[in-house]
């Protein structure tokens, strides 16, 4: 089974094609319409990888990445932002905050399916470091 994606998008059809389309590619998806449904999702089950939109009712994709950020459970788990906001400022916000990528609408599925490939590596890396300081003893 491939690794599991929670799409958070607020508008049902970007949200049913982006299932989809990830769905064709080999990634279990689960799907919300905004981010206090996404909330309630992860605290149900693990994903590998959450992609949100930023502009969604109830509780926005900043909001979201902040309480997934903010959670030991959830902290780890990489967040691609889809968002209609295309400032400079915006991205930067989001890699501030700990975005593992940022696309602006309208995207492909080859950019999507990029930043999952590099959201992927990024975590693994993260990993990888972190294994090899339990390994290597952590200590100083």
């Amino acid at each position: 089974m491939g690794q599991s994606i929670l799409v958070v998008e607020d508008e049902e059809i970007t949200r049913g094609f982006l299932g989809v389309q990830l769905s064709k590619l080999g990634y279990q998806v689960l799907e919300a319409e905004d981010g206090e449904k996404a909330l309630l999702q992860l605290d149900r089950k693990h994903f590998d990888l959450v992609i949100s939109d930023t502009v969604m009712p109830n509780k926005d994709g900043w909001q979201l990445m902040r309480e997934i950020k903010e959670s030991p459970k959830t902290r780890d788990v990489p967040i691609i932002l889809i968002t209609s906001e295309n400032e400079d400022a915006d991205m930067l916000r989001a890699y501030d905050n700990g975005a593992a990528y940022y696309i602006s609408k309208p995207f492909t599925i080859a950019q999507l399916f990029y930043g999952i490939q590099m959201a992927s590596n990024s975590n693994r890396e993260t990993e990888q470091r972190e294994n090899d300081l339990v390994m290597d003893g952590g200590g100083f």
